[in-house]
Parts: structure tokens; C-alpha cells; sequence
């Protein structure tokens, strides 16, 4: 074949594979929707399926059901990876596979998060062991990619199997409330194992993994919805885990007080929203909350403080059950890949107490948080607004522990346990023994207050860096963490 035949040939070839598309090419119209305008460069379009030994006759779809590719998002380069439910129903074969691990392969060599668009579902089954095969190649190459590259897993529909590994396995899951939808077993396989007919939404849908498992990073309403989310979580992250911390421009006083953070904390016997603290303490409008319908005693996400990005962990309930646990080490984990400061804004009694909790492994969950704790590498700064006790104050704010900078509220009461317990286990003969047993327990309660769970007790030992009035709180953490990371 000579040279203008190869070229024909080519043409054909190309024009074959136009006219094979159909006109809503939704594989290919949510990377041009995600990407910037005509960065998309696709690569593998070529690549197809080897011939199937079971089923019926199918032919082979250039690409296999897998678009593949770099481009940028606000000028950042990227790669993607978008299964087409069109071809095979999405279907992860031997190629399909191969193309999306060499795609997180490339991402990784030239340093640039990968995002995975996934809609299929699961192993090719006509494959066989050659299509599991391709599914171990690419958890293998997943994981080799974890705490390198930032790794965002979209989810636009069904998501089953191994699979849901490979979302299961990635940074981040974002989903749909409309279609997606991450299974270990497909919704016909469970509902025959029920004898009865179930909603797939109600087995792994956006809402199950939002509120039930905590597989859900950030839900959408929809696709478009969806794709917006990724762009903006991409804004937090840096290109790699190398150190390299990307900065975004702040128009935020670096220098703000406020006066509102000294009127919550002369409030707070009477209750208080720590999410409000949070919204006055860093960058206008810049937190984004994270897992945020699941263990929600805990809040977790990243913001941004003076332009620079940060993992935010905060205690919206008095105390830690296993689930809040779990949560903070995922947080702590992406910190550490990913050379995220952390700061936490503490306000925490203890750990959860009751038979139940006792019984479903909350020691395993505590201890599992205080080794994330021990092991981040990153700089981590706290500041205990309320209360802090025992193994929770270790865990979350203790300078032996690990946290670099320590802050406390006058407000902050920092011991092995809260006073009201404390006075009953020292004082409760005396107690018992006064004229006016409520009045002598609250003055027992008041003085280990003041005498034991002082901040500036805590102060006084070193433990506690500056007590500091709320309102500074802002600048203080600005300081701190421009020290910490210079």
C-alpha cells in the first residue's frame, strides 16, 4: 500500500468512526463539558476489543467504550477517562481497562491529577478471566497513583463490581442524585437475593452514599450540576503530592477580626453553630464541606485561608462515635498525601459512651484516628474553642500528638474528663456528706474547672501555645500556618 492509500485509508478510518457516533454523544459531551473549550486531546481512539468467546457476535467499536485523554480545567492540564454506556453498556474489558490505567499512568508521570467520568456496568462478562484480568491491571495502577496525583472519581451512572473499586479506590466520589449509582452487587443481583424488587437509588444511589456509607465526597442534583463540582474541588487541589501546594488569590483580609467570634464565644454555655465559626475564620466563601450528610457531629472539608488551601476538621457534636472517627482519618489522609495543612477547631467531650457504641468497634475507630493522627506529616494547627478531654483532645489537638500550633479560647476546658465527671468521681463523698449536695457538686465542678481544666493551666505547662481572644482567631491562624509552611 503506497503512502497516498495509507492516507485514504486513514480518512476512512476516521470518517468510520464519526459516523458510528451517535448525534448525543454523551461520553464525549461531558469531557467537552468538564474541559476548557477545544483542550481535549483524545488518545486510543483506535483501540478495540479483542474477539469475545461467548455470547452472541458483537463487532468491535474503535475505542471500546472508553474515551481517554488530557486537556486543561482553568488552564491546569488533566487527564480524563469517560466510559461510554453506548458501547457494551459501558462494560470494563481488557482494552477498556488498559486504556483507562494507561491514561492514570500518564497522569502520573507528567505530575497533573486524573479524573475518572464512570457510567458502566462492571466486568465484561463475556471476557471471562482476560477481562478480570484487565480490571486487577487497572486497581493496580490505581493504587500505584494514590497519594501521587490527585485522583476525582465522577460518578454519572451505574458503578458495579469491581468497578466500584476503582471509584471506591480514587481521592474523591462525586455523584448524581439523578442515575449514579455505586454497587458491590448489581441492583438485579440484590433484589433476586431479596425476592423482591428494589429501587437501585435505594440500594447505592447518590442518597445511600451520602448519608449511609460516606462514600459521597460532594452530591449533585445533576450531571451538569455535577461537573461544575469537579471543577471547583480541582480549585482546592494541588497537581501532585510532591509538595507542591497550589495557592488561589484571596481577597480576604488577612488581618480581619471579628467580633462576632467573641460574641459566640460569651455564648457558648448556651449553644452555637460551629459552622458559623468556620465562615468567619477563613477566606470568605471558601469552605467547601466534604461527606457532609454523613457522621455530621463531625465537620470536614477544605478552605481556603489567605488564598492558601487547608483540610478543615471541626466537631459540630459534643462527641466522637466511630463513624465521626473514620471521617477524620479519610480527611487526615488526603492532608497528608496531598501536603495539605490541617487545621482542627476543637470542641469535643470524649468519645462516644453506651453499650452499642462499645460493641461496634469505636476503640478500633479511635485508636485507628490517633495512629492518622500520629502518622501526618503536614502542618497541622488546632484551636480549642470549647471542650477537650481525654483521648479526643489527644487526637485532635494534642502538640505531643502531633499538632505544631496549639490555640485555646478562653473558653477552652482541656482534661482527662469534663468537670461535672471529675468532681463526682473525686468529690463524691464530700458530696454526699454536705448540707446542700447539688451546691457543693457545682462548686467541685467550678473549681476543677478553674484549677485543672483551665486553658491557662494548659498554657502554663506549654501545652497550649497562646490563649488567644476569639476574634484574632483568623489572623492568628494566618500567622501560624505562613510560619509553618515558609
Amino acid at each position: 500500500m503506497g503512502s497516498r492509500e495509507k492516507m485514504a485509508e486513514y480518512s476512512a478510518k476516521r470518517a468510520s468512526q464519526d459516523a458510528g457516533r451517535p448525534a448525543d454523544d454523551v461520553c464525549r459531551g461531558r469531557v467537552r463539558q468538564l474541559l476548557d473549550p477545544d483542550s481535549f486531546v483524545e488518545l486510543d481512539s483506535f483501540v478495540a476489543a479483542r474477539g469475545l468467546k461467548f455470547g452472541p457476535a458483537r463487532p468491535s467499536v474503535a475505542g471500546d467504550g472508553a474515551v481517554t485523554g488530557y486537556g486543561t480545567i482553568d488552564g491546569r492540564q488533566v487527564f480524563v477517562a469517560a466510559q461510554d454506556p453506548a458501547v457494551y453498556g459501558g462494560s470494563i474489558g481488557q482494552m477498556h481497562a488498559e486504556k483507562i490505567g494507561k491514561a492514570i499512568q500518564l497522569a502520573a508521570e507528567a505530575q497533573v491529577p486524573f479524573i475518572g467520568l464512570y457510567d458502566t456496568g462492571g466486568a465484561r462478562i463475556e471476557e471471562g478471566i482476560v477481562g478480570l484480568e484487565g480490571l486487577g491491571n487497572l486497581l493496580a495502577v490505581l493504587d500505584s497513583a494514590s497519594g501521587v496525583i490527585p485522583l476525582l472519581a465522577a460518578v454519572f451512572g451505574p458503578c458495579a463490581g469491581g468497578a466500584a473499586f476503582v471509584a471506591a479506590n480514587s481521592d474523591f466520589i462525586l455523584m448524581s442524585e439523578k442515575g449514579s449509582g455505586l454497587f458491590m452487587n448489581g441492583p438485579m443481583v440484590v433484589s433476586g437475593i431479596e425476592n423482591r424488587a428494589l429501587d437501585p437509588a435505594d440500594i447505592g444511589g447518590a442518597r445511600v452514599h451520602a448519608r449511609e456509607t460516606g462514600l459521597a465526597s460532594l452530591v449533585a442534583p445533576d450531571e451538569t450540576a455535577l461537573i461544575a463540582q469537579i471543577r471547583s474541588l480541582l480549585a482546592y487541589l494541588p497537581d501532585s503530592g510532591e509538595g507542591f501546594i497550589y495557592t488561589g488569590q484571596s481577597d480576604d483580609d488577612p488581618n480581619r477580626t471579628s467580633d462576632r467570634l467573641d460574641v459566640i464565644a460569651s455564648n457558648l454555655d448556651n449553644g452555637y453553630d460551629m459552622r458559623e465559626v468556620i465562615r468567619e475564620v477563613f477566606d470568605e466563601n471558601s469552605f467547601l464541606e466534604l461527606t457532609a450528610d454523613y457522621a455530621v457531629g463531625l465537620i470536614t472539608g477544605l478552605a481556603r485561608l489567605n488564598g492558601q488551601t487547608v483540610g478543615v476538621l471541626a466537631n459540630a457534636a459534643p462527641r466522637l462515635d466511630s463513624a465521626m472517627a473514620g471521617k477524620a482519618v479519610r480527611l487526615i489522609g488526603l492532608c497528608d498525601r496531598f501536603t495539605l495543612p490541617l487545621i482542627s477547631l476543637v470542641d469535643a467531650e470524649g468519645y462516644a459512651i453506651g453499650l452499642a457504641q462499645e460493641k461496634g468497634g469505636l476503640i478500633q475507630a479511635g485508636a485507628g484516628l490517633m495512629q492518622a493522627t500520629l502518622r501526618l506529616q503536614t502542618a497541622r494547627i488546632g484551636v480549642i474553642v470549647g471542650k477537650a478531654t481525654g483521648t479526643a483532645y489527644l487526637s485532635l489537638a494534642g502538640k505531643n500528638c502531633g499538632t505544631d500550633m496549639l490555640y485555646a479560647w478562653p473558653t477552652a476546658e482541656i482534661a482527662v474528663v469534663n468537670a461535672d465527671t471529675a468532681a463526682h468521681i473525686i468529690y463524691r463523698r464530700d458530696i454526699a456528706a454536705a448540707a446542700d449536695p447539688a451546691a457543693a457538686r457545682q462548686d467541685f465542678v467550678r473549681r476543677y474547672a478553674d484549677e485543672i481544666a483551665s486553658p491557662y493551666v494548659a498554657a502554663s505547662l506549654g501545652h497550649v501555645d497562646e490563649v488567644i481572644r476569639p476574634a484574632a482567631t483568623r489572623p492568628r491562624l494566618i500567622s501560624a500556618l505562613e510560619m509553618l509552611t515558609s
